[in-house]
C-alpha cells in the first residue's frame, strides 16, 4: 500500500487458518488443588488456560496460567465444586479458542478438636485435608462472621496444629478456611 494516496500496489492472496489446538487434563479434581493441563495452541503474547465454572460467559475467567509457562502446565482448581471448564483464551479479544469440560469435586475434611478448652490456652487440632497453598485452621469464638480469623496456623505446617482458645468463654469453632477467597470448607464446634 503506498504511502502516497493509500493506492495497492501489489496484493497476494493468503488463507488464514485455525490453529491447532487441545487441552488434555484430567476429568476430576479437587477444589483448590493445583493440576496439570497439556496444552497446544498458538501461544500468542498474553494467551493463557482459565478454568471457570461452566456456566461462565465466553470471554470471562478465574483461575489462570499464562501459556508463556510452556506444556504442561499447572492451574490452580476452583474452590467451589461443580461444573467447569477448562478454556484456551486469547491474550487479545478473550476469546475462547479451545474449551474441556472438567469437574471440580469438595475436598474431604476432617477436624478432630477437644469438645471443650480453657479460655486463652492452647488447642490441638488434628486435621485432614488438601493442604492448599495458603489454606489454614483457626479458632474462632462461633458468631464470628465468615472469612474472619481469630487465632490460625498455616495447614502446610501439618497436623496436628497448636491454636489458642478464645479468651471470652462460650460457644467456639475451628474452621479450615481456603486461601482463594477465605471460604470456610469445613467447620467444629
Amino acid at each position: 500500500v503506498s504511502g502516497q494516496g493509500r493506492k495497492i500496489l501489489v496484493r497476494r492472496a493468503l488463507m488464514i487458518v485455525a490453529p491447532e489446538m487441545s487441552l488434555e487434563a484430567v476429568a476430576e479434581v479437587v477444589a483448590g488443588t493445583k493440576f496439570s493441563v497439556t496444552w497446544q495452541g498458538p501461544k500468542n503474547p498474553g494467551d493463557y488456560i482459565t478454568v471457570v465454572p461452566k456456566t461462565a460467559p465466553d470471554g470471562q475467567y478465574r483461575n489462570y496460567t499464562d501459556t508463556a509457562k510452556e506444556s504442561p502446565l499447572e492451574v490452580t482448581a476452583l474452590i467451589d465444586a461443580g461444573p467447569a471448564e477448562l478454556r484456551y483464551m486469547t491474550g487479545t479479544g478473550a476469546r475462547v479458542l479451545a474449551r474441556r469440560p472438567i469437574q471440580i469435586v469438595a475436598a474431604v475434611i476432617t477436624l478432630d478438636a477437644p469438645s471443650r478448652a480453657v479460655a486463652g490456652e492452647p488447642v490441638l487440632v488434628r486435621w485432614t485435608g488438601p493442604a492448599n497453598p495458603g489454606d489454614y485452621l483457626t479458632l474462632v469464638v462461633r458468631t464470628t462472621p465468615d472469612g474472619q480469623y481469630a487465632s490460625y496456623a498455616d495447614v502446610t505446617k501439618g497436623s496436628p496444629a497448636k491454636l489458642t482458645a478464645p479468651k471470652a468463654t462460650g460457644a467456639a469453632e475451628v474452621r479450615y478456611m481456603s486461601g482463594q477467597g477465605a471460604k470456610i470448607l469445613a467447620r467444629r464446634e
